[in-house]
């Protein structure tokens, strides 16, 4: 009898390991993308659309620093509120709304899209330092932008990883 409960409790052990790897397996072809073709999928289809708007946003956003005295804070305030920031959203949503196939693409989607959170919330942050005259929120919006550029780093370093990992030359 306890030969029987043996046999029995390791043959369902052994069903549950080759049902586990079974099911990784019909993950991978249900999808049909290999990790190297969602990368560059994702890299160089989706997210040039998001880019573009993050870019922008962020030239209106460095402008004004790099302009010292040329702009206004009202202005400025204008500008991050009527532009920047609905760039910024309008990026965000379209980062999340990308579809990827692999986990190691999901991964830098989440960095990427992380680090564009951080610095909306950042811009977010200016305006109200502007609308409050309050100086630690510029500290919190600095120190979001420090937590977005680690996190963009992040993407760039799992982004070089992938690409060694798949053969991919990464032009930046």
């Amino acid at each position: 009898m306890k030969k029987k409960v043996y046999m029995a409790v390791l043959t369902l052990a052994f069903a549950g390991l080759l049902t586990g790897c079974g099911k990784k397996t019909e993950e991978n072809t249900d999808t049909g993308v290999s990790i190297k073709d969602d990368v560059v999928e994702f890299v160089n289809v989706e997210l040039p659309a998001a880019k573009v708007d993050h870019d922008n946003a962020i030239a209106i956003y460095n402008a004004y620093f790099a302009d010292t005295g040329s702009q206004d804070l009202d202005t400025f305030k204008t500008s991050l509120q009527d532009t920047a920031i609905p760039e910024m959203e309008n990026c965000i949503t379209t980062i999340s709304n990308i579809e990827v196939a692999t986990d190691e693409v999901k991964t830098l989607k989440d960095s990427y899209l992380q680090s564009v959170q951080k610095e909306c919330e950042a811009m977010k942050m200016v305006v109200s330092a502007i609308d409050g005259e309050n100086a630690d929120y510029l500290t919190q919006a600095d120190s979001l932008i420090a937590e977005a550029a680690t996190l963009r780093s992040d993407y760039q370093t799992k982004l070089q990883t992938i690409a060694n990992e798949q053969g991919i030359v990464v032009n930046q």
